[in-house]
């Protein structure tokens, strides 16, 4: 099992491996999969835009969706020589908080930067589960490219 965090990401061709993320919330999570090679990637994004950070570039670009986004689909296809048009798409978490003073909208502007980031790659989402007011932890499977969503209420 390999579990990722909050700005990490995993990619394997291990058959029967699983990638777990927990406790997503306004973060998303991005699952891709080759169902041709078995290749099974997941990263965990909390923020929508590393680009508009420029004194921080010392900060984690996996952490951001603009940058991480297409990192991932390189490096499955770079390294696993994917076919970026074959992979699966998938995307979870973008919560929303339920304080009703939130102006900064993190859930929703993270799954705004995850969809214009892959539109820019001309890749679609084939699935999500995003918004609402759940935790998800979600699991993606290597073998099956199956991915599994376990949901608990927020309290913020």
């Amino acid at each position: 099992m390999i579990i990722i965090g909050i700005g990490e990401h995993a990619v394997t061709n291990e058959y029967g491996e699983i990638i777990i993320t927990y406790a997503l919330s306004s973060c998303v999570a991005v699952t891709v999969y080759s169902p041709d090679k078995y290749v099974a990637a997941m990263v965990h994004v909390y923020l929508p835009e590393y680009s508009k950070r420029p004194a921080l570039k010392s900060i984690n670009p996996w952490a951001y969706a603009d940058t991480a986004v297409p990192m991932l689909i390189q490096k499955v296809c770079d390294n696993y020589k994917c076919n970026k048009y074959e992979l699966e798409i998938k995307i979870f978490g973008g919560a929303e908080s339920r304080n009703k003073s939130d102006i900064f909208k993190i859930g929703r502007r993270n799954v705004e930067a995850v969809n214009k980031a892959l539109s820019l790659l001309n890749l679609c989402v084939s699935y999500s589960d995003i918004g609402g007011s759940s935790s998800r932890t979600v699991t993606l499977y290597s073998d099956s490219g199956e991915v599994k969503v376990s949901y608990l209420p927020l309290n913020i």
